[in-house]
C-alpha cells in the first residue's frame, strides 16, 4: 500500500487503470489507483491509494486517529493478511507493527466518549466518530470521513470482532466471507440501516461464481475479486483463492448538485450573464457557482433557477412582474426571489408571461400577468409570489404553465386548471375561461406529472400513460385524424411506442416523449425541424412517431421550448434540434437542425438536465472546476482580473475568485484536503454557519 499526498491544484475523481484479463478469466486491474478523501475526515487530506498486490493485506480504508496525546494524525487502516489484526502505517514504525488484535478488542464505542474525545470536543463531528478500546483501557480513536463510512466500520466491527475470538486462520477467513456478505447487504441497505444479520452466510463454496463483484452505492466501491493468496485455502478446496476487498471512498458528488449554463438569446439578460449580448455556445452563469441548481424553467423572456436548499432565483425579462421580485424591472443576473423566503419549494414552472413554484408543504404560489385568470387568484398581475387560496386543503405536488392558462397536480392525482381555454386546453369539456383552479374531468387515472404547450396539454398516469387535450391543429396531442380541439382528456395510444413513458416535454405545438428504453417519439408541428425525424419529416406528425436512433443512443432527459427541443443522453452529453434562430441551439453555424445534434462545445462535461425556452436554453452540468478561461471578472466582486488582480479557484464551489474576495480558509472535511484551503467569501460564510 502507497499512500502519497497529492497536489491540491491536480486533485482528480477517482482514476483507474485499465483493466486486464488473468489466467482465471476474470478481469481484474493488478495495479490499480484510486484518489481517496482520508475515511476519517478531520485531516481531509487527498491521497492516492495504490494496490500493488494481493498478498499484501485486505485494504479497509483510511482513518484518522488521535495520538495518546490527542493530536489527530492521519492513518491507512487494514485488516492483516491473516485478518487478525488491524493495522495502520506510522511514519516511525515497520509496516504492521502498530496494530490492534481484534480478538483484543472489547468494545466499540459510537460518538466521542472517551477521555481523548473528551478533551478534545469536536461536536460537529460527534456522528461520524467513534472509539475501539482494547487490551482493557486503551482505545482508538477516529472520526470517518461521512456517516456512511461511519456505519461500515462499526457494523463490520461488530460482525468480526465475536468471530475473531479463536484466533484460527479457518474461522477468520469464514469471518472474511461474512464480512463481505455484510458489506453487500449493507451497501444495498444502508440507506435505511436496516442489517440483518441472519441473512448473512459463509460464501466459501460460491466463490466461483463471485470471483468479481463490484458494488458501487453512492461514493464507496466494493471490489471482490479472485487473488493467489495460498494461505487460504480452507476458502474452497477446488483451488486457492482469496477475496481482497477495497474500500475506497471517492469524493462525493450530491445527485441533484449542479452548475448552469445558458445560451441563445440575451436580451433583457435572460441568460443571466450580466448582459443582453447572445451566446452562441453555453456560458456559465457565474452568479451561480456555488449554488448547487437541481432545476430550471425557461420563459419567452426570463429564467428560473431552483436550489436544492429549496431557493428560487429569477432573472430576465421583469414586465408584468414574471420574476416575482417586488417590481417589474428587469435583471440581468440570477437574484433570489425574496418572497419566498422559508419556504422550501421542490417545483417551478414558467410560460411567457407568468410563474409558479410548489412548496413541500403542499401550497402553490403564482405572480406574473393573470391572463384570462391563469394565476387562479384575484387581480390582474401580481410582482410577486401570491398563495392561491383556492387550492387550499389540496397537497399540490406539481404545476405547469402554458401561454396563458395553469395546471396542478395534487397529491390524491387529481389535476386542476384555470385560464384561458380556448382550445380546451383545460380539459374540463368546454370553452369556458376559469379564474380558479377547476378540476379537469374525465381522468380515469391519477395523475403524477403533467406539461403544458401553448395551447395544449398532456399528462402522465402512475401506471405510465399518456392522456392529452387541447389544440390539435398540428398534431400535437398525438391521438391522430381529425386535427380538431380535444375539450376532455383522451389517451395517447401507439403501436409504435412499445414501452413505459419515463418523461415527457411540450413544446408551443409539439410533444416529445422519452420512453424507459431510452428511445425518443414525437408528434405535433415539425415545421422548424423540432420534431427531429429528419429534414423530409417537417410536417405535422398526428401520432407518436420514433426518431432516428443509427448511433443507438439512449436518453435520460428532454424538453422542448417554442420550435425547439433538447435531450441528454446516458453519458450527460447535450443534443439540440430544430430552429436555429438566435443561436437558441447552442451550435456554432445557428443553423436549423432536422435531428439530435450534439452541443461538441459541452463534450467535456456531463450534463443532468436540459429546458428549453423561446429562444434561448438552459442545462444544469455537474459541478466541475471553472476553467480559467471561463470567467474573466471576479465571480464575487465583478472586477476584471488583471497581472496584479489574480485569479484563484474556491475550493468549494470551483469558482473563480480575486484574492481578496477568497483570503479565507476552510477545513473542507469532504473534498479530501489535508489542511484548510482558499474558499471565497460566500461559502466560507455558509461552511461556518454549517
Amino acid at each position: 500500500m502507497v499512500a502519497t499526498q497529492c497536489e491540491e491544484d491536480e486533485r482528480r475523481p477517482f482514476q483507474a487503470d485499465p483493466l486486464y484479463s488473468c489466467s482465471h478469466s476474470s478481469t481484474f486491474p493488478p495495479s490499480t489507483r484510486f484518489w481517496v478523501p482520508c475515511l476519517c475526515s478531520l485531516c481531509e487530506c487527498s491521497f492516492v491509494f495504490e494496490c500493488t498486490a494481493l498478498g499484501s493485506g485486505s485494504g479497509f480504508g483510511f482513518g484518522f486517529a488521535f495520538a495518546s496525546q490527542g493530536k489527530p494524525h492521519f492513518r491507512h487502516f487494514r485488516l492483516s493478511p491473516d485478518l487478525l489484526r488491524l493495522q495502520w502505517e506510522s511514519p516511525k514504525k515497520n509496516l504492521g507493527e502498530s496494530s490492534v488484535l481484534v480478538a483484543e478488542i472489547s468494545e466499540v464505542l459510537k460518538g466521542q466518549q472517551t477521555r481523548v474525545f473528551q478533551s478534545n470536543r469536536m461536536p460537529e463531528f460527534e456522528e461520524r466518530s467513534f472509539s475501539i478500546v482494547y487490551q482493557g483501557n486503551r482505545t482508538l480513536d477516529i472520526i470517518c470521513k461521512d456517516r456512511r463510512e461511519h456505519d461500515v466500520w462499526i457494523s463490520g466491527l461488530q460482525v468480526s470482532i465475536p468471530l475473531c475470538v479463536s484466533r484460527g486462520v479457518a474461522r477468520a477467513t469464514n469471518n472474511f466471507c461474512l464480512f463481505v456478505g455484510w458489506i453487500e447487504q449493507a451497501l444495498v441497505n444502508r440507506a435505511t440501516g436496516d442489517i440483518d444479520l441472519s441473512q448473512l452466510r459463509a460464501t466459501a463454496p460460491e466463490t466461483d461464481q463471485k470471483l468479481q463483484v463490484v458494488i458501487d452505492k453512492g461514493s464507496t466501491r466494493v471490489l471482490i475479486r479472485e487473488g493467489l493468496g495460498a494461505s487460504f485455502s480452507p476458502l474452497c478446496s477446488a483451488r486457492p483463492h482469496i477475496l481482497a476487498v477495497i474500500l475506497s471512498a471517492s469524493i462525493p458528488t450530491r445527485v441533484d448538485a449542479s452548475d448552469v449554463y445558458t445560451w441563445g438569446e440575451g436580451t433583457r439578460g435572460m441568460l443571466g450573464h450580466g448582459e443582453e449580448d447572445p451566446e452562441a455556445s453555453p456560458r456559465v452563469v457565474e452568479a451561480l457557482l456555488g449554488h448547487d441548481i437541481k432545476m430550471l424553467c425557461l420563459g419567452s423572456g426570463h429564467t428560473m433557477a431552483l436550489a436544492v436548499s429549496g431557493e428560487v432565483y429569477s432573472w430576465g425579462l421583469g414586465l408584468g412582474g414574471r420574476l416575482g421580485q417586488g417590481r417589474e424591472r428587469d435583471r440581468f443576473t440570477p437574484l433570489r426571489l425574496a418572497g419566498l423566503r422559508g419556504f422550501d419549494i421542490t417545483h417551478i414552472a414558467c410560460n411567457e408571461n407568468h410563474s409558479v413554484a410548489v412548496a413541500d408543504n403542499g401550497e402553490a404560489y403564482v405572480w406574473g400577468r393573470g391572463i384570462d385568470g391563469s394565476l387562479g387568484v384575484e387581480g390582474d398581475k401580481h410582482v410577486s409570489p401570491t398563495q392561491i387560496h383556492a387550492l387550499d386543503g389540496k397537497r399540490v405536488v406539481h404545476a405547469a404553465c402554458g401561454a396563458a392558462f395553469t395546471l396542478f397536480v395534487i397529491e390524491s392525482g387529481e389535476v386542476y386548471a384555470c385560464g384561458n381555454n380556448e382550445h380546451g386546453q383545460l380539459g374540463i369539456g368546454s370553452n369556458e375561461a376559469m379564474s380558479e383552479p377547476t378540476l379537469v374531468t374525465n381522468l380515469p387515472e391519477r395523475i403524477v406529472r403533467i406539461a403544458c404547450g401553448n395551447s395544449h396539454a398532456v399528462a402522465l398516469s402512475e401506471t405510465g400513460r399518456l392522456y392529452a387535450w387541447g389544440a390539435h391543429s398540428s398534431g400535437q396531442l398525438g391521438v391522430g385524424e381529425p386535427l380538431e380541439d380535444r375539450l376532455s382528456p383522451v389517451r395517447v395510444e401507439s403501436n409504435v411506442v412499445r414501452d413505459d413513458v419515463a418523461d415527457f416535454a411540450c413544446g408551443g405545438n409539439h410533444t416529445i416523449i422519452l420512453s424507459n428504453s431510452g428511445l425518443l417519439y414525437a408528434f405535433g408541428s415539425g415545421a422548424q425541424g423540432q420534431l427531429g425525424l429528419g429534414p423530409l419529416a417537417t410536417k405535422n406528425q398526428a401520432t407518436p412517431a420514433a426518431l432516428p436512433n443509427p448511433e443507438g443512443r439512449k436518453y435520460t432527459a428532454i424538453s422542448c421550448g417554442q420550435d425547439i427541443s433538447a435531450a441528454v443522453s446516458d453519458r450527460g452529453k447535450i443534443y439540440t434540434w430544430g430552429s436555429g434562430a438566435s443561436n437558441a441551439l447552442g451550435l456554432p453555424d445557428g443553423r436549423t437542425k432536422y435531428a439530435p445534434t450534439l452541443i461538441e462545445s459541452m463534450a467535456d462535461k456531463r450534463c443532468r438536465t436540459v429546458a428549453c425556452g423561446f429562444f434561448h436554453m438552459a442545462a444544469t452540468i455537474i459541478h466541475g472546476w471553472v476553467p480559467d478561461d471561463e470567467a474573466t471578472q471576479c465571480m464575487a466582486c465583478k472586477l476584471k482580473f488583471t497581472t496584479i488582480r489574480r485569479r484563484h479557484h474556491c475550493r468549494k464551489c470551483g469558482g473563480i475568485f480575486c484574492g481578496n474576495c477568497s483570503a479565507k480558509k476552510f477545513p473542507l472535511l469532504e473534498a479530501g484536503f489535508s489542511e484548510s484551503v482558499r474558499v471565497c467569501d460566500k461559502c466560507y460564510v455558509i461552511l461556518s454557519r454549517a
